[in-house]
């Protein structure tokens, strides 16, 4: 951060088909992949397609109650709050119930609690004065470290207060986490967050491009960007372009990572994040061939295998997260594309050749 930044970091603003097999013989090259990868799998073709069957299934009706118990009380601990109301705070919801992709066993949604103070961030091409002069932004005369501080110390007396002290765990350096309680409430990350204005160049008469996000800032000081209703509104595309496979597509592989932990295959684990992006990079129709479970998961691993050895004009980093805007791999990510690539190659290989 640097010194502009420090001292004026609040800003405030008025800018804002598919019945039939491919008749040509492995036209994706992927044969040759899965003859590499070849193994004795640990269950049969018959049993994994149960397994896929139970697992691409969302929470069950008890867990989403749960989780919505649990998301209704954290409202309630901090509707109250009148420095909240009166700083104009919004709740939001984001992850992977809100995106649908949750898995069974995993009842727990993530909150945003998100401040109008304006993170501006500006792409390599973007003038930043230019852009600041255009969008009407002006300094509030607030820093962001001070906002957040002051934001956190009243999200967790509230919750603390509401839920009591040992059930809220705010040691995290982004979320708050209130605890679950078995059969009763869902476990929730209430994670405090900024309005975040990435600016990039326009055309014509239209110079610049504003798309809106949440700036998260941890308490070690560093920065977290994310686009959550850009990831939603492309993920529900997705699903709906992919014949409601993708979404399911995403649950099994989650629980494929589980799976092959508990077989001590799994080198390490990966975000449920990553895995959600990993499977959306996969071309639609490779999820809607008229094909057993088993074939669609290792079609569409294969696939994704495939697309992060491309190099060139194709290369890995170039590729973007769901939201369409922030790129997959790079410095600012928590994982990396070998870890990426590792991860999915030893998916196949669990998966075996049936």
């Amino acid at each position: 951060m640097n010194d502009f930044e420090e001292q004026n970091a609040g800003f405030s603003g008025l800018a804002g088909l598919f019945n039939q097999k491919p008749t040509l013989p492995d036209p994706f090259g992927l044969s040759s992949l899965f003859d590499s990868l070849k193994q004795d799998s640990v269950r049969t073709r018959s049993s994994w397609n149960d397994r896929f069957s139970h697992w691409e299934t969302a929470e069950s009706t008890t867990e989403t109650k749960a989780i919505e118990r649990a998301r209704d009380m954290v409202h309630s601990a901090l509707r109250e709050n009148k420095w909240l109301a009166n700083e104009g705070v919004v709740f939001g919801p984001q992850g992977s119930f809100t995106n649908r992709t949750n898995v069974r066993n995993e009842a727990d949604i993530d909150l945003r609690v998100q401040h109008p103070s304006l993170r501006i961030e500006c792409d390599p091409n973007v003038n930043f004065q230019a852009a600041y002069q255009a969008g009407t932004y002006f300094d509030t005369g607030r820093s962001f470290a001070n906002i957040a501080q002051y934001m956190r110390t009243e999200i967790s007396r509230d919750l603390k207060a509401y839920f009591g002290k040992g059930a809220v765990d705010d040691t995290g350096k982004k979320a708050i986490r209130v605890n679950g309680v078995d059969g009763s409430r869902g476990e929730v990350d209430v994670v405090p967050c900024f309005t975040l204005h990435h600016i990039r160049a326009g055309a014509g008469f239209v110079p610049f491009n504003t798309a809106q996000g949440v700036a998260i800032l941890s308490t070690d000081g560093s920065w977290t960007m994310n686009y959550p209703e850009q990831h939603i509104a492309n993920g529900r595309l997705k699903r709906a372009t992919t014949g409601h496979q993708f979404k399911r597509m995403v649950r099994i592989v989650k629980r494929l990572q589980t799976d092959m932990e508990e077989y001590g295959v799994l080198e390490e684990r990966v975000p449920s994040f990553l895995i959600e992006c990993l499977v959306y990079l996969v071309e639609d129709h490779h999820f809607v061939y008229n094909e057993d479970r088993y074939d669609r998961v290792k079609r569409v691993l294969g696939r994704v295998s495939e697309i992060l050895s491309q190099g060139g004009f194709l290369s890995p980093y170039l590729l973007l997260e769901i939201n369409g805007i922030k790129p997959l791999f790079g410095s600012s990510q928590a994982w990396t594309l070998d870890k990426a690539q590792r991860f999915v190659n030893s998916a196949l290989r669990h998966l075996g050749s049936r």
